[in-house]
């Protein structure tokens, strides 16, 4: 592929023998190449004559304009893209009646019942759908919605009709149903043996051909799935379908670039295709172009307020942005063209708490656990939420459900110690700490919690033990420092305290507990001074312990 900034200087060199064919020269600028040109400085008005002579391939939105404008493009480089030619309405071959076949290709290719229905009620069939097809149709994973729309459709037949050839398309149709049929029940060998047999009969048949690509594809067989889906197209170019077949297959292969090429390509063919700029939109957001999935959602969602999945996919795209409004909104849209998804709960849910409505995070996670009651990440987040709350009965009861799930989830395990802490319970905390460490035994962190919680039961060794453990993996692990000070100290080495309570200072100057014990530390040492002004230091920081209320306990 071409630089964008090459193709612009081809086209605006008028004077010089262009070395790129005109076809090539006239063909629009895809969304891609629009926003190379901007990457590449040209989105001033030499890009805009570039722009304006093209034309581009796409409907451009305001998001993806408000983007070329964030990424340095000029106001008239923003007017020539708004006010280019759209794109080219699709030629007569795609407005021609379904036949008999398509149908079934487009129902094996798992388009969507709606999509279906628009292109019966835009193209018509040229046929009469005969109770035995419609049956057939039925049979093959056809909805009332769709039968319904097959019995109300324009018939267009053909002027003259010969014989020979509708009793070759009666056999043709008749496997064709048949694997439709198999298909459905996932039997793809047997599918494949019907369409074979089709293919004898009509080796010509661009639908057989990607129906065939379909059902290779649903056994694995992705490369034979692209060259029957190449075939198609050589026998029908204008297939918007092999196009997004190709796209889903090269996808699968992970071949993302490809699979771009080829979205874009159906929609070039039929920029109203709402499941090609969803599938599109999808695609490059796993590519991280954020600003162009977002596009394409958008124009799917205008196209088909009711589509399945893209208020979904907006949402979580939104959030990836970082438009948390953005993505409960979308979440909130989804969720109302289906109360039931559970993923949609759980996400929504997320987003509530990253905005601190721990109360709206609970509802969500607990409506995404009535659909799932084993989703483990969803009684993870419930028990996040409740320790904001400060609900620690209930965030420790979800955390044991997670374990109960997956008893190697050391984040689980993690959680569940702390909140075992918070509550006071140390040797529930210290039992589940040694399972993370179990899990985990090069995690300084936990060595330290689990040397703090051993104070609290004043396993003063198993402490020491533990807080060197942390440190040695770990030489600025601040709590470790800070709680080894204090383990020192009780086992009466206060040079001890103070070398650790100073390093954890060093690390923290804001660690009211370091000054504290620091303090006493230095009382110990009859340094009144220092210690006066560290004690006066944890009185500031508002943290002041009270233990024993004897020198050793400060």
């Amino acid at each position: 592929m071409k630089h964008p900034q090459i193709e612009i200087l081809l086209t605006l060199c008028m004077g010089v023998a262009l070395v790129v064919p005109m076809k090539a020269q006239q063909k629009p600028f895809t969304q891609d190449q629009v926003q190379g040109i901007v990457r590449s400085g040209l989105g001033d008005e030499t890009g805009a004559k570039a722009i304006a002579q093209r034309g581009i391939d796409f409907l451009p939105s305001e998001d993806f304009l408000q983007s070329l404008k964030t990424a340095g493009a000029s106001e008239a480089f923003i007017q020539a893209v708004r006010g280019a030619k759209p794109p080219q309405p699709p030629s007569e071959a795609t407005k021609k009646p379904l036949n008999q076949v398509q149908v079934f290709a487009l129902i094996v290719g798992q388009v969507p019942s709606q999509r279906v229905i628009m292109l019966l009620q835009e193209r018509g069939v040229d046929f009469d759908p005969t109770d035995d097809y419609l049956q057939e149709v039925r049979l093959g994973g056809g909805d009332d919605e769709l039968i319904s729309a097959l019995k109300s459709a324009k018939v267009v037949k053909p002027e003259h009709i010969d014989p020979a050839v509708e009793a070759r398309q009666r056999e043709v149709r008749r496997h064709a149903a048949h694997a439709s049929e198999l298909f459905r029940a996932k039997r793809y060998v047997e599918a494949e043996a019907e369409l074979r047999a089709a293919l004898q009969i009509d080796p010509q048949n661009a639908a057989l051909h990607g129906v065939l690509g379909e059902t290779l594809g649903g056994r694995g067989d992705l490369d034979g799935q692209i060259a029957e889906e190449r075939e198609a197209l050589r026998l029908e170019p204008e297939s918007e379908f092999a196009h997004y077949d190709i796209g889903v297959a090269l996808g699968k292969k992970g071949d993302l670039d490809g699979e771009i090429t080829e979205y874009r390509e159906a929609l070039r063919l039929n920029p109203n295709n709402d499941f090609a700029h969803h599938s599109l939109g999808i695609s490059l957001a796993k590519k991280g172009d954020l600003e162009a999935a977002i596009t394409e959602f958008r124009e799917t969602l205008r196209l088909n307020p009711e589509n399945k999945g893209a208020h979904y996919d907006l949402a979580y795209t939104l959030w990836l942005r970082g438009d948390k409004d953005g993505a409960i909104a979308e979440y909130r849209e989804a969720l109302r063209q289906n109360p039931n998804d559970e993923s949609a709960h759980l996400n929504l849910g997320m987003a509530l708490g990253s905005k601190g409505d721990w109360d709206g995070e609970i509802a969500e996670e607990r409506q995404a656990l009535r659909l799932d009651p084993n989703d483990e990440k969803a009684h993870l987040n419930l028990a996040t939420a409740l320790v904001k709350k400060g609900d620690w009965d209930s965030a420790i009861a979800e955390h044991r459900q997670v374990l109960r799930l997956n008893p190697k989830n050391e984040l689980a395990h993690r959680l569940l110690a702390l909140a075992l802490g918070m509550k006071g319970d140390w040797q529930d905390e210290i039992t589940e700490t040694r399972e993370v460490l179990r899990l985990d035994p090069k995690n300084s962190n936990m060595h330290g919690v689990l040397c703090y919680a051993l104070l609290h039961i004043n396993d003063v060794d198993g402490a020491l033990t533990e807080c060197r453990e942390a440190l040695g993996l770990d030489a600025n692990n601040e709590f470790a420092h800070t709680n080894l000070g204090d383990a020192l100290g009780r086992k009466g080495d206060w040079d001890g305290r103070v070398a650790e309570e100073q390093a954890a200072l060093r690390l923290n100057p804001k660690n009211a507990e370091a000054h504290r014990l620091l303090a006493g530390g230095l009382t110990m040492k009859k340094d009144w001074d220092g210690a006066i002004k560290e004690a006066h230091q944890a009185v500031l920081l508002a943290v002041v312990y009270c233990e024993s209320g004897s020198a050793e306990g400060i």
